[in-house]
């Protein structure tokens, strides 16, 4: 038997999907601080999330559970070690997928590289928890390829937009901070399906790991936390660590001032204080439904991004692909969430 000292909330359905989506909020928001970093490594912003986010996690569930949060994972060990394995691992993996993404966001914005990446991390979330989690008897396979269907109809949608606006900028001298060239995009093409195939690892870890509705075997809410957050220390310091180190970056960081590193805790706190939402959420539904949901940061990360002027003089066919693409979001998500 597993300690049942640990936190179980047991929440209405209504409730758990609006905790997915306010965990989407979250997770579209906190993108918002590579605005605020100038010439600051981006490295460095990592380094400053993944270990405020470290010290979050663990604050939380020692503070909530005690010595069930470590009586858990022992127990969850003893049991199946695999569980604790793959979920360490999934936070490693899907934390070097995020690193790509950042890289791609600065690279040719929020507004452009959100929707595409979403869309495709959105199948592969919902393919690898229906595979791993099971699905709800309430949610048809047609209702889910047709969700599907919608949501690759926004990446084409998204990709076009962008090429609309790389267009028009690149007429427009006076908007340099948002231009890119058509290499740019396709090379950001490139990197964003690569980090798709990372980012989606957080849904494998949610659907084997966690103990669900579906999944009877696993970790409680807070100890799978605790130990996802480890494996994303780790990640990072697999790519930003060693980026820092050949770069010979470190002096930068560790000499930063408190201005600098607010954007990282302020980061860390709407990312991993979402991913405590969202996995609370999806110990109630399923990770096959709170997925898709959670995914829908991207709206919130294209609204910063349309907020913070990078489609500014775009033209208006831009602006209409792009409202065509979030059409198709929404609806994707939603076909999936209306039979939760």
């Amino acid at each position: 038997m597993l300690s049942a000292s640990t936190v179980e909330l047991h929440l209405s359905t209504n409730f758990a999907i609006f905790l997915s989506l306010l965990a989407a909020f979250m997770w579209g928001t906190w993108f918002i601080s590579l605005k605020y970093l100038g010439d600051y490594p981006l490295d460095g912003f990592f380094l400053t999330v993944y270990l405020a986010s470290l010290i979050l996690v663990w604050s939380v569930g020692i503070c909530m559970e005690g010595s069930a949060l470590f009586a858990n994972i022992r127990e969850v060990y003893r049991l199946d070690p695999r569980r604790i394995a793959v979920t360490f691992l999934c936070g490693a993996l899907y934390v070097l997928g995020l690193r790509v993404s950042l890289y791609v966001f600065q690279l040719i914005g929020l507004s452009v590289a959100q929707p595409i990446q979403s869309s495709v991390n959105i199948l592969m979330g919902t393919f690898i928890s229906a595979v791993v989690g099971g699905t709800p008897a309430s949610l048809s396979l047609v209702r889910l390829v047709l969700a599907c269907t919608m949501l690759l109809a926004a990446v084409a949608f998204s990709v076009l937009a962008g090429k609309f606006r790389t267009e028009s900028l690149s007429n427009n001298k006076k908007l340099v901070n948002f231009r890119y060239t058509m290499r740019d995009l396709w090379r950001s093409l490139v990197l964003l399906f690569l980090a798709s195939f990372l980012i989606p690892m957080y849904t494998l870890g949610l659907s084997f790991g966690l103990r669900s509705t579906l999944q009877s075997q696993g970790l409680a809410v807070l100890p799978f936390m605790a130990v996802l957050s480890a494996g994303s220390f780790m990640g990072m310091m697999l790519s930003s660590g060693l980026l820092l180190t050949l770069r010979k970056q470190w002096g930068i960081v560790l000499h930063a001032s408190l201005a600098i590193h607010k954007f990282g805790i302020f980061s860390a706190i709407f990312h991993y204080g979402g991913n405590i939402i969202h996995t609370f959420a999806t110990s109630s539904l399923s990770p096959v439904i709170s997925w898709p949901l959670g995914v829908t940061f991207g709206l919130w990360t294209q609204f910063w991004g349309i907020v913070y002027g990078e489609f500014k003089g775009a033209g208006r066919r831009a602006y209409i692909v792009l409202g065509l693409a979030v059409v198709f979001y929404l609806l994707g998500a939603w076909l999936i969430a209306a039979q939760a």
